[in-house]
């Protein structure tokens, strides 16, 4: 199966959808299908999941579900297995359990990255079911839930209970991962590289996430004007393309606004390239959004700890939280603060810091900010 970039001609209702994945085969079968149709169910499933309901607002989304898609459907394609050919015995039900198998044994996909693709193709079935083919080719069974930490989980009346697939793979809480006060400040002396320092230093202190960074708008860069303790920018280039502002310290707007009128213009200067992103790679080349380079100049610094960009996001969360919480003056409640500035959807997902918070052994984090300033 390949996957092609539709154009601006692909229009649904009169509504232009450019750059929308359209999966085809890509090889013949001894089903009717020729090399380079259109799968016109999977064109179906993702029109309804993507554009019909409102509910994915990110290209990225789009193709993630294409994606995974596409690689189950090219392992029933490269086998000779018709995905609509489902048994009515429980006990024939492998079809989706054995690509399961291959994502974690032959592919050395993660669990967690394995239940992503099994969860777009499970809503694949359950869209299907009835149009296509009559059963699915799994069962459901309980399982047991934790109950939730929102509003009104008390009144839940599921007995911590859920229906689940049976082919989905068990999987364990994580805490997220952060670095103490020392390891950032190890961090931070480590980078030799004045413009990866700024990229670290906007990443802990904004707990921006690494494509939200590397789109990060120049417009957004001010003269300091000496009587500000921060800045609030509006950063719009977001997960789920929302829109959300978040706080920049004084002397890190100080320094990127340094950086703006020497180095990145000298770059550019040299390089020719007309870009309104903020920062440029060392040839004044934008940075790729999606691809791995920040991530990559993390380990290379060889560090006696784990340092990759989301580490980061998780370090301001959770030594802002901390810092915040042991104000006491602070006139507004810590978590609806964070929530705002991380761009949770919901405030559960924020909430899983309070844990982190227990885990910090010193109290260098009250000054978090200050210190990154000294120390940079």
């Amino acid at each position: 199966m390949i996957i092609l970039k539709s154009t601006s001609d692909f229009e649904i209702d009169s509504v232009k959808y450019p750059n929308f994945p359209l999966l085809t085969w890509e090889l013949d079968s001894d089903l009717g299908i020729e090399s380079g149709m259109l799968c016109v169910e999977a064109m179906q499933f993702l029109i309804y999941e993507c554009l019909k309901r409102g509910r994915v607002n990110s290209e990225n989304t789009w193709w993630a579900y294409a994606n995974h898609l596409s690689q189950f459907l090219t392992f029933c394609e490269q086998n000779k297995l018709d995905w609509k050919d489902i048994s009515e015995s429980t006990e024939d039900e492998m079809l989706v359990s054995a690509y399961r198998d291959l994502c974690v044994g032959e592919f050395g996909m993660s669990t967690n990255s394995t239940n992503q693709h099994l969860r777009t193709i499970v809503r694949f079935y359950n869209y299907g079911v009835g149009k296509w083919f009559d059963t699915l080719p799994y069962s459901l069974e309980s399982v047991s839930v934790r109950k939730g930490q929102q509003f009104l989980a008390h009144t839940e009346r599921n007995g911590g209970k859920k229906y689940s697939p049976n082919l989905m793979m068990k999987t364990y809480a994580k805490n997220a991962q952060f670095l103490s006060a020392n390891e950032v400040q190890e961090l931070l002396s480590a980078i030799k590289k004045p413009t990866l320092k700024l990229m670290v230093r906007l990443c802990l202190q904004t707990g921006i996430r690494r494509k939200e960074l590397l789109l990060f708008p120049l417009s957004l860069i001010r003269k300091p004007n000496g009587n500000q303790s921060y800045y609030e920018v509006n950063i719009t280039k977001t997960k789920g393309e929302k829109p959300r502002n978040i706080h920049i310290p004084s002397r890190l707007m100080e320094d990127l606004w340094r950086y703006v009128n020497e180095t990145r213009f000298q770059k550019q200067q040299e390089s020719e390239i007309k870009s309104d992103r903020l920062f440029l790679t060392s040839d004044g080349q934008e940075w790729n959004p999606t691809g791995a380079a920040f991530g990559k100049a993390l380990k290379a610094l060889n560090l006696p700890f784990h340092v990759t960009p989301h580490i980061l996001r998780h370090t301001y969360a959770t030594q802002m939280l901390k810092g915040l919480q042991e104000r006491k003056s602070s006139k507004f409640e810590p978590l609806m603060y964070l929530q705002s500035r991380l761009g949770h959807s919901n405030i559960t997902t924020t909430m899983k810091y309070l844990h982190l918070v227990n885990d910090l052994v010193d109290d260098l984090s009250i000054e978090y900010q200050q210190q990154i300033d000294a120390i940079s």
